[in-house]
């Protein structure tokens, strides 16, 4: 907005000049005529003959001693000198001419919105600014200028919305409101103008609701009466505000037809060498009508005229000429732009497909760390002697899985492969569980979890659990890194029922550091964390993104507040559908001891995935490849089959395919260090219902477990 209102604020004080042209002395009118040529020039852009005319008018002008025109020419060069953002002359030549005591509107107004405009550049020195513009005003108002009040006001309200200082502006909105009335044959530009500075205000006070309707009525102006330019900016701006609210698909819409004018008004440039002719016609019309008249007091007046048309017209195939060479430049940047950005995306995947294998290597691994550190933890004999050792051992590979997995669901996320997949599940004993198993890490802050869950809630709904989960873990996690001696809040409320339709608000709110309000806006980014100078905490920067992510292929939206040394808040809602009491859990296949086959050629992790199976009361039968599966399947009278995919021999797919085509009815999961989302189809494809990764915890195979048997009972 900044560089618009500035070219609003030189159109206004040029216009201003015009006005003020009424002497009839030729020494004096040749003055005039080159701070007209001036003014023409800079506004077209043609600043280097624009500072020719005004100095030249300076020049004249002095030469003539008369103080008006001095300071009037004066007011021109330092309207050259700011449009090529020279601030110092600028400053210096309005200076002069207020220096010159002149009762002049013209120079009085121009300087002081002229040096208004210099110091409205920097947020240090906008309230001087708003001063100059007051003193304008004066001027304004006494010679009952309506017009001219209103750009001014309209300026100054601009101008503390470009640093966002929405109260500063909104004295000045009212004030420009209560002009509207009063200028006689209101443009439509100003009503436009007015809501849109409304529609910016209400934004930045974060009524995004107010500032549509506002941004709606700009829009309705604009396209009644075709303001091209003006459609552009609102369309523009009207697609931040959509993003705002979340209406992605209307902010792509917005976007579209900001571009759909874009072309309109290059297309409209095109209509210039009409104009030229139409210059050139006018030319020798005048040229007649002098000739015919013989009227020699006019021949200077006529001449000036024949000049200007002149110079419009040469103007007119100079900007058609520099628009066409403006737009070759335009093309030949993009396509370096394009090219930048497909070496940047390419160096990205490389990134990327680094980090990912990295990953992958990892997991195998950190499942025989973790597992067996869990095996030795529940050894009553081992943990009363080394407790302390292995609690730090399991926080370390707990902290370690964390990264690997954050570290892939950032590359799922990013390459859009996140899916939703609804279940059956018991919301209550979900938020219990996440709780339970992030306790540890709380006590490592000397931290309290309380979970608080509205009586509202029921205990079963259609939701997408792993999803969910991963949200809210992430968020906990966040919490607790951040909170030291405090507590962490998990709160699951009722918003409003619709039906079967229940909308839950999830928060998970802190007692700990808080966010500053420059941290605020980086903690979305990926690989970035607040106060990083200062930073000690464990992470990598990826949980939030990958929050805000998947809570958008959820259709919510995470929303924050935070006060440093306060604590912090982040809250989601979410549409939950009610189970119906047929869907509802059956807790019978809980109790069952059930036979399962363990596909796996890590003899480590045979030891470990066996070690957690006969821990939940189950019997495992171990294959090392998908040959000897083929056959333990075929002599033994299998409930679950956990499958690794990638085995010498004959990998998991394929013996998938020939036990899922002989009993379609057997539950086969995939347990695998792959990234789910790249094997997804693939499994699905040979009769895998069901993916899950190393490394997998007690509690969490136990549910999968159950989930999968109960499919088939």
């Amino acid at each position: 907005m900044e560089k618009k209102l500035l070219l609003i604020l030189l159109i206004f004080c040029y216009s201003l000049s015009s006005v003020s042209q009424d002497t009839t002395n030729s020494a004096l009118d040749s003055v005039n005529i080159l701070i007209s040529l001036s003014r023409d020039k800079n506004i077209n852009g043609n600043y280097e003959d624009g500072l020719k005319f005004a100095t030249q008018a300076v020049q004249n002008a002095n030469k003539n001693k008369d103080k008006t025109q001095q300071a009037k020419a004066y007011v021109s060069l330092a309207n050259t000198y700011q449009v090529i953002n020279d601030r110092d002359n600028a400053r210096k030549y309005y200076n002069i001419a207020l220096d010159k005591s002149t009762d002049d509107y013209f120079v009085n107004v121009a300087s002081l919105n002229g040096l208004g405009n210099i110091y409205s550049t920097d947020k240090s020195t906008v309230d001087k600014a708003a001063r100059y513009f007051e003193k304008s005003i004066v001027y304004t108002l006494k010679a009952g200028k309506n017009e001219h009040s209103f750009y001014t006001y309209y300026n100054i309200a601009g101008m503390y919305l470009n640093f966002e200082e929405p109260d500063k502006a909104y004295p000045y909105i009212l004030k420009a409101d209560k002009l509207l009335p009063k200028i006689e044959n209101e443009n439509p530009l100003h009503r436009l103008l007015q809501n849109l500075n409304l529609a910016i205000y209400y934004n930045q006070k974060k009524d995004h609701k107010l500032a549509l309707t506002y941004i709606n009525k700009a829009l309705e102006i604009g396209e009644e009466y075709t303001l091209i330019r003006e459609l552009i900016d609102i369309y523009d701006f009207k697609s931040e505000i959509h993003q705002e609210l979340g209406a992605y698909e209307m902010a792509l819409a917005s976007l579209k037809k900001m571009y759909y004018y874009k072309d309109l008004d290059f297309n409209a440039e095109k209509n210039l060498q009409v104009e030229e002719v139409a210059a050139d016609f006018k030319v020798n019309e005048f040229k007649e009508k002098a000739e015919a008249s013989k009227l020699k007091t006019n021949i200077i007046t006529l001449l000036s005229i024949g000049i200007l048309l002149f110079l419009s017209t040469s103007f007119l195939i100079f900007y058609n000429y520099k628009r066409r060479l403006s737009y070759q430049k335009l093309e030949i940047k993009n396509q370096a732009l394009l090219q930048a950005k497909n070496e940047a995306e390419y160096a990205n995947k490389v990134k990327s497909d680094l980090l990912v294998n990295i990953s992958h290597d990892l997991r195998t691994p950190l499942y025989g760390i973790l597992g067996i550190t869990g095996m030795l933890i529940e050894n009553p004999s081992i943990i009363n002697t080394q407790k302390g050792l292995l609690n730090s051992l399991k926080y370390s590979g707990d902290h370690l899985k964390s990264v690997v997995n954050n570290i892939l669901k950032i590359n799922e996320v990013e390459s859009d492969k996140i899916t939703l997949k609804v279940t059956n599940v018991n919301l209550r004993s979900l938020l219990e569980n996440i709780v339970k198993s992030l306790n540890y890490l709380a006590d490592q802050q000397e931290t309290q979890l309380i979970l608080d869950i509205s009586e509202e809630i029921l205990e079963h709904y259609i939701i997408d659990d792993a999803n969910l989960s991963e949200v809210i873990i992430n968020l906990i996690d966040n919490a607790i890194k951040h909170t030291k001696n405090g507590t962490v809040t998990i709160s699951a409320s009722m918003v409003n029922k619709l039906g079967t339709k229940h909308r839950i608000e999830f928060k998970v709110s802190d007692t700990g550091s808080g966010i500053s309000k420059e941290n605020l806006s980086i903690i979305f980014d990926n690989f970035k964390q607040g106060d990083t100078e200062e930073n000690t905490l464990d992470g990598i920067g990826l949980g939030l993104p990958i929050v805000k992510s998947l809570l958008m292929v959820m259709g919510s939206k995470l929303s924050v507040t935070s006060d440093v040394g306060v604590g912090s808040q982040f809250s989601f809602i979410l549409e939950c559908e009610v189970a119906n009491k047929d869907n509802k859990s059956n807790t019978n296949s809980a109790n069952k001891s059930l036979q399962i086959l363990v596909v796996e050629d890590n003899k480590i992790n045979q030891l470990v995935t066996k070690k957690l199976i006969s821990s939940l009361n189950h019997n495992a039968i171990v294959a090392t490849n998908g040959k000897e599966a083929l056959k333990a399947y075929t002599s033994n009278n299998i409930d679950v089959i956990l499958m690794d995919l990638n085995m010498p021999i004959m990998n998991g797919f394929e013996a998938a395919k020939v036990i899922a085509a002989q009993n379609k009815n057997i539950p086969i999961i995939a347990l695998t260090s792959l990234e789910i989302s790249e094997v997804r189809e693939q499994c699905l494809n040979v009769g895998i219902l069901d993916i899950i990764n190393k490394p997998i915890d007690k509690e969490a195979l136990k549910e999968v477990i159950q989930k999968n048997v109960k499919m088939f009972e």
